[in-house]
């Protein structure tokens, strides 16, 4: 009788020992692979060492395959060169199952832990959603730093996104002149 009450005592704290890895593999596979996706954006700034070129920095599913800069009389010069990066990114839809982990308690109360999964009742969904991004950063070579700081404003940058099957134009201002 005496090893049957060792045994029912060992039991349940084996069995929590075994629960929890099953715990955190459960956890692992509800991470993304990737991290989250940035946002769309057009960046640009003159390079600190050298500032008569601008650089802008493209974050967008689709690649940059040419770019522009305008100039007020309707010269246009080309990016000396873009380089890209594409990446690949998840985000979590909201729908799928989930995992949660909990701790509450306070001064007046013992701390007790919690684990919940949790599954849609109503929709359905995979839970994660990948998305690639490209990451183009070009650079232009402004030959006349007076005559740009004096109109910068009505000089156009002009960026063509296009991956063979879709296609797009952004058309901003560029960077504002380095401060002397």
């Amino acid at each position: 009788m005496h090893w049957i009450s060792q045994r029912n005592r060992a039991g349940p704290r084996r069995n929590r020992l075994v629960f929890l890895p099953v715990l955190l593999a459960l956890g692992a596979c509800s991470e993304p692979a990737y991290p989250p996706a940035p946002q769309p954006a057009v960046v640009s700034h003159f390079v600190l060492d050298t500032p008569n070129v601008i650089s802008t920095i493209v974050t967008d599913p689709l690649p940059a395959k040419a770019a522009r800069l305008k100039l007020p009389d309707g010269t246009a010069l080309e990016a000396d060169g873009i380089d890209r990066d594409q990446r690949i990114y998840s985000d979590q839809t909201g729908y799928g199952p989930g995992l949660a982990v909990g701790v509450a308690g306070g001064s007046s109360t013992a701390v007790s832990t919690s684990v919940g999964i949790g599954f849609p009742l109503f929709g359905s969904g995979g839970g994660v959603v990948t998305t690639t991004m490209t990451t183009s950063t070009l650079h232009f070579h402004v030959p006349d730093m007076e005559a740009y700081k004096r109109d910068w404003q009505r000089w156009i940058l002009e960026i063509d996104l296009d991956d063979g099957v879709n296609r797009r134009v952004i058309q901003t201002l560029p960077p504002a002149p380095p401060k002397d």
